[in-house]
C-alpha cells in the first residue's frame, strides 16, 4: 500500500469514531426532541374524556345528622387523615402537602390544586377555606406527618370517595347540593390522558426540569430555606416521579385494568389487592382488574353485618384498614431488597388507626339524606303512599332492613346497644340478582402468594385459630340461649341447658381456648332431649326467599354440629390454607389482622379497648359468596348510577326491564334527573364530545340482573313455592307498570330505614393512650 493510501486509510478509521459520535448526538437529540413532543402532546392535546366545568351559584347542605351541634363532625369525616401517601406507600418520595398547593401545571403557572381545576377532575371542593381546610382543597384531601422525613405528606382519605354532589337548575339557580358520604364521581385512579393522576406526575416532571418553574416552585415552598435547599428538592421530586412512574400496576404494558373505570368508579378490590400483594410484595402477585364498581354510600352502614358490594367484610376497622392500605398507607411487607422482615419488626404500617376509629365515630351519626324540596320540587305524597304498598310487596323483603335477634347480636357483635342497631344483610347469589358477575366471581377466582413476607402456613393459623375459635364459642353460646328460649315458649323440657349456660365461659374469655368439655356437656344434654317435629321457626322477619329459615330442630342440629365437629372444622379449614395461595378474601384478612395486632402491641392496647376500635367486638373474619348483597335502600335516591357497577343511570331504568335500558350512556355531569330519579345521561348541549361514554355491552359493565320482569302466571307460581317454581336468572319481580314505577320511585324520595337510630345515641369513644 502506498503512503498516500495509508494515510487516506488511517484518517478513515480516525474518522469513524467521529461519525458515530455524530449520529449518537443527532440520535439523543431526535429522542430528546421526540420525548419533548410526546410530552407536549400528552399535555396539550385536547382531551375529550375530561367533562366540562359546572358552574355552581348556590351549595344545598342537607340535614344528615351534622348541623348544630355536631357541625364539627362534617369537617371531621371531611378532612381527617388515614396515613395515606402517594405514590402509594411511599415516604422519601412522597408528595408533600407544601408541594401539592404550590405546584403549577406543565406549560402553565396555573396552581395545579387550584379549586376551579380540581372541581374539573370532579372533585367536590366546600365553596371557601376553612380551618381546617385553610388551602381549600377537595374533600377528602389533608395531610400527615411522616416521622422518617419530617414533613407534612399529602393525604387522601374515604371521604375522597364517598362524597358526592347533584346539581340542578331551578328557575334561573345553578344549585349543587352535597350529599354528605355519598358516592363521588372523579376518577381517581385513572391513568387515561388528562386524568387527575398523570397530571400531577407530569406537573412534578415538568417542574423537575424546567428551571424557572422550579425556581417559582422552590421559593414557596422551601421560603427561608431558598435558595439552599433547591438541590434537596429537586432530589425528592425526582424521588416521587419515579415513584409514580415504578408502580408496577400503572405500568401500562402490564394491561391490569382492561376495562375503563371512567368516572365515579374504580375496580377496588382489584387495586387494593395489587398495590398490596404486587406493588409491595411480588409482581408475581398482579391480577387484572376487570370489575369496576361504583363507590358505595356510607350513612347506616356501621349497621351492617356484613359490607362491600359482596358482603365479604364485618368488621369495620377491618374495612378501614384494607382501604388505607389500598389508597397508600405505606406498610414494608419485605425489605427494600425483597428479603423478608425479621418477624419482630413486621407489619408496621403508616395506618393512622386512631383517626380511623374517629371517621367511623362520625360515620354512625351520619344520616340518609331528606329529598330537597325547595330544589328538587315537592313529592307527591299520594304516589308516594302507593309506591309504600308496592315497596314493601316487591323491595323490602330483600333490601330490609332486617333487624338481628338477639342471638344474632350476641354472635356478630355483642357490644352494640340493641338490636336496633345490627341489621342481618343477605348475600344474593349471581343465579339470583342476575347482575354483573364480574366483581363477585373475581373475588373467589384471585390467589396470591405472599410467601415473600416470611410467612409460613403456622402464621396464619396462629393470626386466625382464635377469631375462628371465638366465633365458634360465640355461635355455641348464642345457639344454646335460642334453644332455651324456644322450648320455653313451647313448654317443652329444659333439662340441664340452663345450668350449662350459667356455668358456658363468659364473653370472649383472653386467650381464646375452645371449652371442649362444656361442648361435650351441651351435646349430651340435647341428646336427652325430644323436640316435637312441628316446633316453632326461629325466624323473627321476613327475609330473601334464597336465606333458610330455622326452626327448633334446625336449631338443635346446628347446635350439635357446632359442640361435635366445631373444632375440626376450624382444623381442616386452617389445614387447607397454603401461603403460597391464599383467595383474596383470607389473604386481606390476614395481613389486617397482622398490622392490627402489630398496632396494638406497639401501643400496648388492652382487650377492651382493641374491641371498640374494631367495631362492638366485631370479629375480622371474612366470607367468600359469589353474590351481591341487597343493602337497604333510605336515601338511594342521592346515589345514582345504579346497581353495583354503575351500569344504569336512574332508578326508573333500574324498575324497568334490561333490555329496556340504556346500553350507553355518558357518565362525568352531576345534572340530576328529579322525575326518573338519577344522573341525566345525555351530555348537556354543546359537550356531546366531553366526557366518558359507559357502553354496558363491555365485559365487567353489564346492566343486567335485578330485573322487573316476571309473567303474572310466573310470578304467582314463584309465590306459591319458591322452590318448586324457581324465576329465571337475575329475574326478581314481576312486570311493573309505568305507574308503578313512578309510584316506587316517588315513594323512594322519602323512605326511611326503620328502625331509625335513637336521638339519645352516642357513639362509644374509643380513645387510647397512643392518640395524638
Amino acid at each position: 500500500m502506498t503512503s498516500k493510501g495509508s494515510m487516506k486509510f488511517v484518517q478513515q478509521k480516525r474518522s469513524a469514531p467521529l461519525r458515530l459520535i455524530k449520529w449518537l448526538t443527532f440520535a439523543v437529540i431526535v429522542l430528546v426532541i421526540a420525548a419533548c413532543a410526546g410530552f407536549a402532546w400528552f399535555v396539550l392535546y385536547p382531551n375529550n374524556s375530561l367533562p366540562a366545568a359546572e358552574p355552581v351559584d348556590k351549595y344545598v347542605y342537607l340535614d344528615q345528622g351534622w348541623d348544630g351541634d355536631n357541625a364539627s363532625l362534617r369537617e371531621l369525616y371531611y378532612y381527617t387523615p388515614q396515613g395515606v401517601s402517594m405514590p402509594q406507600g411511599a415516604s422519601a418520595g412522597a408528595v408533600r402537602y407544601n408541594w401539592f398547593i404550590h405546584l403549577e401545571e406543565p406549560f402553565s403557572e396555573q396552581r395545579l390544586a387550584d379549586p376551579e381545576r380540581m372541581r374539573l377532575f370532579r372533585f367536590v371542593v366546600d365553596p371557601v377555606p376553612s380551618a381546617a381546610n385553610p388551602d381549600q382543597l377537595p374533600l377528602g384531601f389533608s395531610k400527615h406527618l411522616d416521622p422518617a422525613i419530617g414533613e407534612d405528606v399529602l393525604d387522601v382519605s374515604c371521604a375522597a370517595c364517598h362524597s358526592g354532589e347533584l346539581h340542578y337548575q331551578r328557575d334561573g339557580v345553578r344549585y349543587a347540593v352535597r350529599v354528605d358520604g355519598g358516592p363521588a364521581m372523579h376518577a381517581l385512579t385513572s391513568m387515561e390522558h388528562g386524568a387527575f393522576a398523570p397530571t400531577l406526575v407530569a406537573s412534578l416532571f415538568y417542574t423537575a426540569v424546567n428551571p424557572w418553574k422550579f425556581d417559582r416552585f422552590a421559593q414557596k415552598v422551601l421560603s427561608d430555606r431558598y435558595p439552599e435547599g433547591k438541590d434537596e428538592l429537586r432530589s425528592a421530586l425526582w424521588s416521587s416521579v419515579g415513584g409514580f412512574v415504578g408502580a408496577g400496576q400503572n405500568n401500562p404494558l402490564r394491561k391490569l385494568y382492561p376495562v375503563n373505570e371512567g368516572y365515579g368508579r374504580t375496580d377496588a378490590l382489584g387495586r387494593i389487592g395489587n398495590t398490596l400483594f404486587g406493588d409491595h410484595l411480588s409482581a408475581s402477585n398482579y391480577q387484572v382488574g376487570a370489575a369496576p364498581v361504583s363507590y358505595p354510600y356510607l350513612w347506616d352502614i356501621w349497621k351492617f353485618n356484613w359490607v362491600q358490594y359482596n358482603g365479604s367484610v364485618a368488621q369495620p376497622l377491618a374495612r378501614n384498614i384494607g382501604e388505607a392500605l389500598g389508597v397508600g398507607a405505606r406498610i414494608d411487607l419485605v425489605n427494600a431488597d425483597g428479603s423478608p422482615v425479621p418477624p419482630g419488626e413486621r407489619f408496621h404500617s403508616a395506618v393512622r388507626i386512631e383517626d380511623l376509629a374517629r371517621i367511623e365515630s362520625a360515620l354512625q351519626t351520619l344520616k340518609a339524606p331528606t329529598w330537597p324540596e325547595e330544589v328538587f320540587g315537592p313529592v307527591d305524597q299520594d304516589l308516594a303512599t302507593q309506591g309504600e304498598g308496592l315497596f314493601r310487596r316487591y323491595c323490602q323483603g330483600c333490601h330490609g332492613p332486617h333487624e338481628a335477634n338477639v342471638a344474632d347480636l350476641e354472635i356478630n357483635a355483642p357490644l352494640k346497644p340493641a338490636p336496633w342497631s345490627e341489621w342481618m344483610i343477605s348475600v344474593a347469589p349471581l343465579s339470583v340478582v342476575g347482575t354483573d358477575p364480574s366483581a363477585a366471581q373475581a373475588f373467589i377466582d384471585k390467589h396470591y402468594d405472599l410467601s415473600a413476607t416470611g410467612l409460613s402456613n403456622q402464621d396464619i393459623d396462629d393470626a386466625l385459630r382464635p377469631l375462628f375459635t371465638q366465633r365458634l364459642i360465640r355461635e355455641v353460646r348464642a345457639g344454646l340461649r335460642q334453644i332455651i328460649a324456644l322450648r320455653q315458649e313451647r313448654e317443652l323440657p329444659l333439662g340441664d341447658l340452663p345450668e350449662l349456660l350459667a356455668a358456658y365461659p363468659a364473653n370472649d374469655v383472653v386467650p381464646v381456648v375452645a371449652p371442649i368439655g362444656d361442648f361435650a356437656a351441651i351435646a349430651t344434654a340435647l341428646n336427652s332431649l325430644s323436640t316435637p317435629e312441628d316446633s316453632a321457626s326461629s325466624k323473627t322477619s321476613y327475609r330473601p326467599h334464597y336465606v333458610e329459615s330455622c326452626d327448633l330442630l334446625c336449631l338443635n342440629g346446628k347446635l350439635l354440629r357446632l359442640t361435635q365437629q366445631g373444632t375440626k372444622d376450624i382444623d381442616n379449614l386452617l389445614a387447607k390454607q397454603d401461603i403460597h395461595r391464599l383467595s383474596e378474601g383470607l389473604a386481606l384478612n390476614l395481613i389486617g389482622v397482622l398490622v392490627k395486632n402489630r398496632y396494638y402491641a406497639d401501643n400496648n392496647i388492652d382487650y377492651g379497648q382493641r374491641q371498640c376500635l374494631e367495631g362492638f367486638g366485631t370479629l375480622d373474619l371474612p366470607q367468600e359468596v359469589a353474590g351481591y348483597k341487597p343493602r337497604p335502600l333510605a336515601g338511594v335516591w342521592a346515589t345514582p348510577p345504579f346497581l353495583h357497577n354503575g351500569s344504569v343511570p336512574n332508578l326508573y331504568q333500574l324498575l324497568s326491564p334490561p333490555e329496556q335500558r340504556e346500553s350507553r350512556f355518558q357518565v362525568g355531569y352531576r345534572d340530576f334527573d328529579p322525575q326518573r330519579v338519577g344522573f341525566v345521561s345525555q351530555p348537556p348541549q354543546g359537550a356531546d364530545a366531553n366526557g366518558f361514554w359507559f357502553d354496558t355491552r363491555l365485559p365487567g359493565n353489564s346492566n343486567s340482573g335485578h330485573a322487573f320482569s316476571a309473567s303474572v302466571t310466573d310470578w304467582r307460581a314463584f309465590l306459591r313455592d319458591s322452590e318448586a317454581n324457581p324465576l329465571p336468572k337475575g329475574v326478581i319481580g314481576p312486570m311493573l307498570t309505568e305507574k308503578q314505577r313512578m309510584a316506587i320511585i316517588e315513594y323512594l324520595k322519602v323512605h326511611r330505614d326503620a328502625p331509625e337510630t335513637p336521638l339519645e345515641f352516642r357513639p362509644p369513644g374509643c380513645a387510647t393512650a397512643s392518640a395524638n
